[in-house]
């Protein structure tokens, strides 16, 4: 499961699959969509970015952006 610290905030954000991220908050927890619906918790406001950065399409396995020309 992909997880992240936010750097301002220290909330943590984990990836539940299906486009679901969970927010926990100092104890606060909250289930939110990539796109921001709040789906269930407490914690009722997240971070945007971060729930796209983890919630939101992914690249395939094993692409990559970079590649190299030649």
């Amino acid at each position: 499961m992909a997880q992240l610290r936010h750097p301002i905030t220290g909330a943590v954000y984990s990836a539940l699959g299906e486009g679901t991220v969970e927010v926990d908050s100092n104890g606060l927890k909250g289930i939110f969509r990539h796109d921001g619906e709040h789906l269930s918790g407490e914690l009722r406001f997240a971070d945007p970015h971060m729930l796209l950065w983890l919630g939101g399409p992914q690249l395939p396995e094993g692409d990559n952006i970079r590649r190299n020309r030649g």
